[in-house]
C-alpha cells in the first residue's frame, strides 16, 4: 500500500494528530494510502505529547502508542505524498529533496499553528485545523482524479 506521510518539526504533536485523524476519518480505506508521520528535527522514539493525545482522542483518533521518527531520505522516497504542516516545512523539504518536490504539499493553504508547550485549548485549536485539512485531503484523494494538487 502506498503511504501518505505527514510532516512537522518534532513528530510529537501536529503530524501524529494528522496521521491519527486520517485513519479515524477512514482515509486509509477511502484513498488506499497508509497514513504515517515523521519530523524534520526530532529523535526516534519520543511519545506523542500527552495534550496532543487528549486533543486527538476528543476527535476520535487514538495516537497514544505513537513514537516519533525522524524523516530520512528513505522514508521520503517510499511515500507517495509528503504533507507538511507549514510553508517552512514545505520549503525545507523541497530544498532537501528537490527530486521529490512534485509529491510535497502543505496540509492547508495557511500554516497549521504549532501547539507545542500550549494548554489543552491550544492543542484543540490545532487539532481542529488539522482535522479540516485531513478531511479535505481525503476528499481530494478519494475523488475522481484521486491526486493531490489537481
Amino acid at each position: 500500500m502506498d503511504e501518505i506521510l505527514f510532516i512537522c518539526t518534532g513528530n510529537t504533536c501536529r503530524s501524529p494528530m494528522a496521521e491519527g485523524l486520517f485513519r479515524a476519518r477512514g482515509g486509509e480505506k477511502k484513498t488506499g494510502l497508509r497514513a504515517a508521520s515523521a519530523g524534520l528535527f526530532t529523535q526516534d522514539g519520543l511519545p506523542a505529547s500527552g495534550t496532543a493525545v487528549k486533543a486527538a482522542a476528543e476527535r476520535g483518533a487514538d495516537i497514544a502508542a505513537h513514537r516519533s521518527r525522524r524523516l530520512t531520505p528513505q522514508l521520503a522516497q517510499g511515500a507517495r505524498y509528503l504533507v507538511c504542516m507549514t510553508g517552512a516545512h514545505y520549503d525545507s523539504l523541497c530544498a532537501l529533496l528537490p527530486d521529490q518536490a512534485a509529491k510535497i504539499f502543505t496540509l492547508l493553504p495557511e500554516d497549521v499553528s504549532d501547539p507545542f508547550g500550549g494548554d489543552l485549548e491550544t492543542y484543540r485549536r490545532a487539532a481542529a485545523e488539522i482535522d479540516r485539512g485531513v478531511q479535505a485531503v481525503i476528499t481530494q484523494l478519494g475523488g475522481p482524479d484521486g491526486e493531490l494538487g489537481k
